[in-house]
C-alpha cells in the first residue's frame, strides 16, 4: 500500500482543522448579547472560485502526469508548486472566511482536507 497520499491526507486534515482552531482562538469574544457576524455573500464565490482552479489545476496535472509515463513530456515543475499553493489556500479558506469551530465543522473541514490532500499527493506521485 502506497502511504504517501494518506500522510497527504493527514498533512493537509493537520492544515485545515488547525487553522480553523486558530482562528477561533484568535476571533475577538463576543459580547453576550451580540450575535455573531454573518459571512459577507461574496465570500462563498471566492471559495467556488477557488476550489473551481484547484480541481482543475489537480485534473490537469494528473492527466498529464499519467501520460508522461507514455510521452515522456512532463508538466512543468511551477504548475505543481501553483497546485500545492491552490491547495495550501483552499485548505485555508474556512478558517480565514470566518467558519466558527465546532465539531460539525471540524468534521467536514477535516473530511475536506483529506481529500484536498490525497488528490493533491497523487498528482505529484504521477509525475514520472
Amino acid at each position: 500500500m502506497n502511504l504517501v497520499p494518506v500522510l497527504g491526507a493527514v498533512l493537509a486534515i493537520s492544515i485545515a482543522v488547525g487553522a480553523l482552531a486558530i482562528s477561533q482562538r484568535l476571533r475577538p469574544a463576543l459580547a453576550p448579547d451580540e450575535e455573531a457576524p454573518a459571512p459577507h455573500a461574496a465570500l462563498s464565490t471566492i471559495g467556488a472560485g477557488l476550489l473551481s482552479g484547484f480541481v482543475l489545476l489537480t485534473g490537469f496535472l494528473v492527466a498529464t502526469g499519467w501520460a508522461a509515463h507514455t510521452t515522456k513530456v512532463v508538466p512543468p515543475s511551477g504548475l505543481y508548486a501553483a497546485d500545492a499553493a491552490a491547495g495550501c489556500a483552499v485548505l485555508l479558506y474556512p478558517a480565514l472566511a470566518g467558519l466558527p469551530f465546532t465539531a460539525r465543522h471540524a468534521t467536514a473541514v477535516a473530511c475536506f482536507g483529506a481529500l484536498v490532500g490525497y488528490t493533491l499527493s497523487m498528482a505529484v506521485q504521477l509525475r514520472p
